[in-house]
């Protein structure tokens, strides 16, 4: 949910990494908030879920996949929660700031940030958004696939 909500980019498989415990450990925070590597806007969905990842979990409808699901859709109401406190951070971070995501002024950045969390929602319309909006378009993604492609051509990365 934080990738979506920061708009984190550049989430090709050499900055998604696994741990020796199986927990995913993103790298190279270079592209976020409204930059993307080129100013390409390949990377279209809400956030990276190939459908290797649902493989993982034992596939759609699986006990692991319905749990990840309510994970993320606790995780977006927590953000929601904080979105004053991460809104504050990251309007601070962005004062006198010369890096790219503040190109077009912080005010930009942080109004684009604030309609992320959906704060006129309510915490039912919050949930199916999740499920709908974000996981839902993100599921498989033909942007995803095709970026990820893009990059083992380009970089030998898969």
């Amino acid at each position: 949910m934080i990738s979506y909500i920061l708009q984190l980019k550049d989430r090709h498989n050499g900055n998604v990494l696994i741990d020796s415990e199986g927990h995913i450990v993103h790298i190279d925070f270079g592209f976020m908030l409204s930059n993307s590597p080129g100013s390409v806007g390949f990377e279209a969905a809400p956030f990276k879920l190939t459908q290797e990842y649902i493989e993982v979990l034992g596939g759609i409808g699986s006990d692991d996949y319905e749990d990840y699901k309510k994970l993320c859709k606790q995780a977006f109401q927590a953000l929601r929660r904080s979105a004053d406190n991460i809104i504050d951070l990251v309007a601070m971070m962005g004062r006198d700031s010369k890096m790219p995501c503040y190109s077009a002024g912080v005010a930009q950045a942080t109004h684009n940030l604030r309609q992320r969390f959906q704060l006129q929602l309510s915490a039912d319309e919050a949930e199916q958004f999740v499920e709908t909006d974000l996981i839902g378009k993100s599921l498989g993604s033909y942007y995803t696939r095709l970026y990820d492609t893009f990059q083992y051509r380009t970089q030998g990365i898969y």
